[in-house]
C-alpha cells in the first residue's frame, strides 16, 4: 500500500523584482542564519494542501473494532476470509453464580475475556437461565428452589417462576455486581441484558403467560441501566422507558421481519417506541435470521414481505454489528461472490471515518519563527457513531503532539466536522516534518487501530509532508534560510529585510 502524502515545493529560480522583471539569484553560498532585526520579514503565507475525496477507500477499514460480521469461538473456529474483531459469548449465569450472592467472574466469565483479547477481539457477552435444547442455566442451588414449567418446544426445557422473589431477588444483585467488577473494562464491547425468557431473548413464544411481568421487565433495564455507565448495553425490544435511557438494542432475526409496516417486526416496534433515532447514541446489533444466513448474499436470496434486502436493513436500522455464523464456517461456508458479499456488507456496518482535507498553512516569517496552521476535515461516512471515546490525534511522525479533537465518537453519519490547530513562533524548521492524524480510544485492545477508509491510510496513519522551501541551483533550502541580503520565504519566494523580492 503506497503511503499517500503531500510535498509541497515552491520552486522559483529568480528573483522577481518591483517592475516585474526577473534576474539570478545572487549566488553568494546559503548560510544557516536566519532573519533577525526589525520586521516583519513577512512578504506572503502558503498552505499545503491535500483534497483527499480521490483517496477515498473501504476495504482499509476491513477488521475495524466494534463493527461487522462476528461469530462464537464457542461454536467453530471461523473462517479469517472474513475479517472481524468481535466475537460473541452465551454464558449461563450457573457459570458465575454457584453459591448464593457469591459471584465467581474469575472462573467464569474472565477465561473467555482473556481468550478473547489474546485473538484482537472483543468481546460481546450475554448471560441466560434457559437455553431451549441445553440444561438448565440456573445454579442447582436456585433451581431446587424454584418452580418451572417443562416445554418441548425448539428442543425442550424448563421457563423458571418469574414471579419467584428469590430469582428476581437474585438477578438483581446479579446485574449489580457485574456491573461492578466489569463497567469501562475495553475486553467488553457491548453486554447483552440477556437473562429473561428461551435463550435470554426477552420471550417465552408461545408460552406468552410464563414471561416475567412488565414490572419485573423494568426492574431489568433499570438495574441494568444502573449498573453500566461506559460499557454499551443491548436489550432485544424496545419495552418500556429503555428508549429514554442509554440503551441500545439488538434485532435477532434480523433481515426476516425486520422492516415494513407489520407491527410486530423490528423496524416498527422501534417507530411505535419512538427509540428509531436511539442509534445516534447507543448501538443496535443482533443476529441475521439463522434459517436465512446460508443463502444471504446468495444469487437465489429472495427478497419478499419476510425476507429482506440486508443492506436496505442496515441503512435503515443503522446496525453496527452482526452475528452470521454461516459467514465464518470453513466447511459449507460462504465462496465466490456470496463470501464477496458478506465481506462488502461488512464493512457497510456501523461508523466508517475519512479525511477529505489534511492542510497546513505556513505565514508570519519574522525574527526567525514562522506561525503555522493545521486544517483537518474528518467526515463519518458510515451508517453509525463510533460510540466510545474517540480522539484524533495530529503528530509530527514521531509522537502525538496535539490532541485536534477528543470527542469524534458524537461524528453522526453523513457529517462533516473541521478541525483547526494555530501553533505561533515556531521553527521554520518544522516545515520539513512528515505530520500524521491517528485515532486513539479507551476502548482499544493492544495492537487494535481505527483505520481510516483512505488509500493512504497505513495501520491507521495519514501523513501529510509539506516540504515547504526554495529553489538554490540543485538545491531546496528551508524556510528562513539566508543568501547575502535575502531570506527564503514561506512561498518559496527570496526576500529582503524589507519583505521585498530580491533584486
Amino acid at each position: 500500500m503506497r503511503l499517500l502524502s503531500l510535498h509541497i515545493v515552491l520552486l522559483l529560480g529568480a528573483c522577481v523584482a518591483e517592475d516585474g522583471s526577473t534576474t539570478d539569484p545572487p549566488s553568494t553560498p546559503p548560510g544557516q542564519a536566519t532573519p533577525s532585526g526589525p520586521g516583519p520579514w513577512v512578504a506572503s503565507s502558503a498552505t499545503a494542501t491535500e483534497e483527499r475525496l480521490g483517496t477515498y477507500d473501504r476495504s482499509i477499514t476491513a477488521g475495524n473494532p466494534l463493527k461487522g460480521f462476528l461469530t462464537s469461538y464457542q461454536w467453530s473456529i471461523p473462517d479469517e476470509r472474513l475479517p472481524h474483531s468481535l466475537e460473541f459469548l452465551y454464558l449461563p449465569i450457573s457459570s458465575v453464580l454457584k453459591e448464593p450472592y457469591v459471584t465467581d467472574f474469575e472462573t467464569g466469565l474472565e477465561p473467555y475475556l482473556q481468550e478473547s483479547e489474546s485473538r484482537g477481539n472483543h468481546l460481546v457477552v450475554r448471560f441466560y437461565l434457559d437455553y431451549p435444547g441445553l440444561e438448565t442455566g440456573l445454579p442447582e442451588w436456585l433451581y431446587n428452589q424454584l418452580d418451572c414449567s417443562e416445554y418441548s418446544d425448539y428442543g425442550g426445557g424448563c421457563s423458571p417462576d418469574y414471579t419467584d422473589p428469590l430469582l428476581q431477588s437474585t438477578l438483581l444483585e446479579f446485574i449489580a455486581a457485574l456491573g461492578a467488577g466489569y463497567d469501562g473494562d475495553n475486553r467488553l464491547g457491548f453486554v447483552q441484558m440477556g437473562l429473561l425468557g428461551f435463550w435470554g431473548e426477552w420471550h417465552t413464544y408461545p408460552h406468552v403467560e410464563w414471561f416475567a411481568s412488565g414490572t419485573f421487565q423494568q426492574q431489568i433495564i433499570s438495574a441494568f441501566d444502573q449498573a453500566f455507565d461506559q460499557t454499551h448495553v443491548l436489550l432485544r425490544y424496545p419495552l418500556h422507558d429503555s428508549s429514554e435511557r442509554r440503551i441500545g438494542y439488538h434485532d435477532d432475526s434480523f433481515a426476516y421481519a425486520t422492516l415494513g409496516d407489520i407491527e410486530w417486526f423490528f423496524y416498527p416496534k422501534m417507530v411505535a417506541a419512538q427509540a428509531q433515532d436511539r442509534w445516534q447514541e447507543a448501538p443496535v446489533g443482533g443476529e441475521v435470521y439463522p434459517a436465512l444466513q446460508d443463502s444471504l448474499f446468495s444469487a437465489d436470496y429472495t427478497v419478499d414481505t419476510y425476507s429482506q434486502d440486508f443492506g436496505e436493513c442496515v441503512s435503515q436500522t443503522h446496525t453496527s454489528w452482526m452475528i452470521n455464523n454461516a459467514a465464518f464456517r470453513i466447511d459449507n461456508g460462504y465462496e465466490g461472490s456470496q463470501l464477496e458479499g458478506a465481506q462488502a456488507a461488512s464493512l457497510a456496518m456501523g461508523y466508517e471515518l475519512t479525511v477529505p482535507r489534511f492542510a497546513l498553512t505556513a505565514s508570519g516569517l519574522e525574527a526567525g519563527t514562522i506561525d503555522i496552521e493545521f486544517l483537518v476535515e474528518v467526515s463519518n461516512t458510515g451508517v453509525a457513531p463510533f460510540y466510545y471515546p474517540l480522539t484524533l490525534h495530529l503528530g509530527d511522525g514521531v509522537d502525538k503532539i496535539q490532541v485536534l479533537s477528543d470527542d469524534l465518537h458524537t461524528l453522526q453519519p453523513g457529517e462533516t466536522r473541521t478541525l483547526s490547530l494555530t501553533i505561533q513562533d515556531v521553527d521554520p524548521k518544522v516545515l520539513n516534518d512528515s505530520y500524521s492524524l491517528s485515532l486513539s480510544s479507551p476502548i482499544l485492545l493492544g495492537e487494535q487501530v481505527i483505520r481510516f477508509a483512505d488509500q493512504g491510510d497505513q495501520a491507521g496513519v495519514i501523513s501529510l509532508n509539506p516540504s515547504m522551501g526554495c529553489a538554490f541551483e540543485d538545491a531546496v533550502l528551508d524556510v528562513g534560510e539566508l543568501r547575502g541580503d535575502c531570506f527564503c520565504d514561506v512561498d518559496g519566494q527570496w526576500v529582503n529585510g524589507q519583505a521585498e523580492a530580491c533584486d
